[in-house]
This record gives structure tokens, sequence and C-alpha cells, in this order.
């Protein structure tokens, strides 16, 4: 990949050592605390978030950086660097290995590259605008399947996705849902042919950054709830992702 060489190689050394502080606290004392918004957050996130930092500030000193646990600039035009420093905390706290490390860059309100690591198969996806994504240093594709042969991701309690017009439809219409485990998880496997889309309102941008452009540059598709180009210059809360085939499709259910 030619386009932003260096930013790939810190964004991938980072995930590396994200990985190794993952690793070292799944099976130990994580020091779990609550957020104001009820989520939880271990020691191991706020590790890896602050490591970001300092090592994108000691490689890009001028870029802003936007992490789930800590921040040093604000949304805007430019360069600005998302990072969620375990995507999947709840299902890493629970001891399913699921979680995976995400950075990505964004200039000028659009995503420009990105990766995203599952230090527990050690696979390091990357993704670059116009170009094929990979894994490991192989391409990656979405699949070609529809709702009768492929599965839709969901997340959340029963109680609240049949709070969820779009669920309720797609149980009537009897599509096959699985249960999906954090949003860079699923937008991966989505990236890797294993499901055909997904839905998720509470999604942002530091989500979405390094997964957005993995899964497009898979073939697949990424829009806002209504379907419109994301606008990373500002906060959003929630996304469609889909192969592409059934995007409009998803649409409309969520209509």
């Amino acid at each position: 990949m030619s386009n932003y060489a260096k930013e790939l190689e810190v964004a991938q050394a980072i995930a590396r050592e994200a990985g190794v502080i993952m690793l070292e606290y799944f099976d130990a004392d994580q020091k779990v605390e609550t957020k104001a918004d009820k989520s939880a957050v271990t020691i191991a996130d706020k590790l890896i978030n602050s490591l970001a930092i300092k090592r994108l500030a000691e490689a890009f000193p001028a870029d802003d950086v936007i992490g789930e646990e800590e921040s040093r600039g604000e949304y805007g035009l430019g360069r600005k660097w998302f990072c969620d420093p375990i995507d999947g905390t709840a299902r890493y706290i629970a001891g399913e290995p699921t979680a995976m490390f995400s950075l990505g860059l964004v200039v000028d309100g659009k995503p420009a590259m990105g990766v995203a690591y599952d230090p527990f198969l050690d696979r390091m996806y990357v993704g670059v605008a116009g170009e094929p994504s990979l894994c490991n240093g192989q391409a990656i594709s979405v699949s070609k399947d529809d709702f009768k042969s492929g599965r839709f991701a969901v997340s959340g309690s029963m109680k609240a996705l049949f709070s969820l017009v779009y669920f309720k439809r797609m149980i009537d219409d009897g599509i096959r849902c699985t249960p999906s485990n954090g949003a860079v998880h699923t937008m991966c496997l989505i990236a890797r042919g294993k499901l055909v889309g997904y839905i998720e309102y509470g999604l942002n941008a530091y989500d979405m950054a390094a997964a957005h452009l993995i899964l497009e540059g898979a073939g697949g598709k990424v829009t806002s709830l209504e379907g419109k180009e994301l606008d990373y210059s500002k906060p959003f809360r929630g996304a469609i992702m889909s192969n592409g085939i059934m995007h409009d499709e998803i649409i409309r259910y969520n209509s």
C-alpha cells in the first residue's frame, strides 16, 4: 500500500502494543469502573488509549486524537485520529475473546486509513481509502449472500431488540439473525464474508473510523441510519453496515 505508509506503520505498531496490554489483563484484575453513561471501562482501556495518544503525538505532533476514554483535540476538519482502545469491553470483561483495538485516521471528515487488531487470533486488518482491504497481508472480500443465504448481526438484550421496528420486521420475515460481539469485530466479519449486515444505533465515530474503511475496501458499504454518507468532522450516533448487496433492503427495514 503506497498511500499513508508512515501512518500505517505507526498505527500497526500501536495496535501490536495494544494487543499485548489486552492479553495481559484479559484474565487478570481489570480494575473495572462504571462511567457516567453506565458503560464499563477497564484499566486496559485507559492504558491503551493513553498509549495511542502518546505514540501519535510523537509521530504526528500536529494531529488531534479523539479516543473513547481520553482525547487530545476536538472534532472538526484536518487530520484526526479516532481510537477505540477496546471495542467490545463488556465481552472482554466477561472473558469472551472477541474484543478488538481500532485506530483510524480521518482527513477533513472522511476516513483515510485505519487498522483493527484482534490479539486473540493475531489478525491485523488494514484499510486505506480507495485500496483493497487486507487481513494479515491477504485481500479480504464481502460475501454475495442475501437474506436467504446469509446472516444478519444484531446486538443488545432481547427486550431491547424486540422494541426495535427493524428487528421485529426481520423476525417476521424469517431472516436469520445472529448476536454480534462488538461493532469492530462485527464489521470485520462482514468484510470477511461471514455476515451480510449490521445496524447499531449507539455507535460513535471512534467505533467506526477504522472499520469503515476496512469494510468498504472489502466491497461493503457503510452509511448513516438514514442511508447517507457519514461525516466524521462532527459527532454522530449509529450506522448501517453491509456487504453492499443488502444495504438498501436493510435501510427499508429500518425506515
